[in-house]
């Protein structure tokens, strides 16, 4: 069989897809090395190596990077895919993210990691953002299956897109394997204060400062917290994305607005630390709406970390037991939970211990397993059909 693959996030090992494929790809040629594998990339962009038994093939289109992005994942892909299909092998193409080729002679196997863009109204966009989705989400419904990360989004997907559920298939992500504890946490908090001018207790957050991510809720339950814990911080990771007030609420004024200015700590984490700030935090704290999976209370568990999480949409599927779950407009809720772990060294002891036995759980060889089944379901069903054509 063969699998071609659109590696567009490839590239790009940082973000979310593409760290989904820098884990996946090892695993499935791993896992399957009798298959061809087929890697399109885009040009232009400096390229990480690919993996052991990972062909890769750089496709050039000239134009505006938006256009020359349609371009690659509508005609270039299923183009270059078809080409490499005439030996005559079942030939199965793989798009890691929503932007499936509306038309292919091969099977398409999309992943969808959540209907954001389409359920969220701060998320529509311009009207160049909507007719984009418009054509991804008609391309979706053309897919042969569609793989998703949690069951929370697979519903979604069935009832927003109404596909059948026997074309929807769960892979659920995991915790790199550099998040693990620190073999010195005291080490850890003294590096983390020297680096970043944090010092314990504190409390920590990283995922994004858009509007679902709901900083406001923690930040106000910060503020009750600081009536009885003067010395906790909050260190809250990265930078607003853009400057849409409607996407990307202003939490430096909400700071300022709470008093919050000596207690709060804006930093940059680059990828290579951030380990280690979950390692060295009291507490990870996660005010979530709405999660296609939740990729940081997964790693905050795999490093130890004690972790609170919003009671919404993924985030109870991949925490279980393992964490505290506070409704995410509850700030009193928040707040006594934030203060019960302050106080309570045994129940952070006890989460860090339930935290790493989750994360445990969840792992890439399983999501590579999951997704090579249905590659080769799909690319099997293709060739039978064949067959009884003939």
């Amino acid at each position: 069989m063969q699998i071609v693959i659109n590696g567009s996030f490839w590239p790009q090992p940082s973000v979310g897809i593409g760290q989904y494929l820098h884990h996946l790809l090892p695993w499935l040629h791993r896992l399957a090395p009798q298959h061809r594998y087929a890697m399109l990339l885009p040009a232009g962009a400096a390229l990480p190596a690919a993996p052991v038994g990972i062909e890769t093939i750089t496709v050039k289109i000239s134009g505006p990077r938006q256009i020359a992005k349609v371009i690659f994942e509508q005609i270039a892909v299923p183009a270059i895919a078809a080409r490499l299909a005439r030996n005559g092998q079942p030939t199965v193409i793989f798009v890691p993210y929503f932007a499936p080729p509306l038309r292919s002679r091969l099977p398409v196997v999309t992943t969808i990691g959540d209907l954001i863009p389409l359920l969220l109204p701060a998320y529509r966009g311009s009207w160049l953002v909507r007719a984009y989705m418009a054509l991804a989400r008609r391309a979706a419904l053309r897919s042969t299956h569609v793989m998703t990360f949690s069951n929370f989004s697979r519903s979604a997907i069935l009832n927003y897109l109404g596909l059948p559920p026997e074309r929807v298939t769960v892979a659920y992500l995991a915790a790199g394997e550099q998040y693990r504890p620190a073999a010195d946490r005291a080490a850890a908090q003294a590096l983390v204060a020297a680096r970043y001018g944090v010092h314990p207790p504190f409390i920590y957050y990283v995922g994004g400062l858009d509007e679902r991510k709901n900083l406001p809720t923690l930040l106000r339950a910060f503020a009750l917290v600081r009536n009885r814990h003067q010395r906790v911080t909050l260190a809250i990771a990265g930078r607003a994305l853009g400057r849409d007030p409607r996407l990307f609420p202003d939490i430096d004024a909400l700071i300022a607005d709470l008093d919050l200015g000596a207690a709060v700590r804006r930093i940059d984490v680059p990828v290579a630390d951030g380990p280690l700030l979950y390692q060295a935090c009291t507490i990870f704290a996660y005010p979530s709406r709405y999660e296609g999976f939740g990729l940081p209370p997964l790693e905050a568990m795999a490093c130890g970390a004690p972790v609170i999480v919003s009671d919404a949409s993924s985030l109870p599927e991949v925490t279980g037991a393992a964490a505290i779950r506070i409704a995410p407009d509850d700030i009193a809720g928040w707040a006594t939970a934030i203060n019960r772990l302050l106080e309570d060294e045994a129940l952070r002891d006890d989460l860090s211990t339930r935290g790493l036995a989750r994360a445990a759980s969840f792992s890439y060889q399983r999501t590579a397993e999951t997704t090579l089944a249905v590659l080769e379901q799909v690319a099997g069903e293709r060739a039978h059909l064949r067959k009884a054509v003939r």
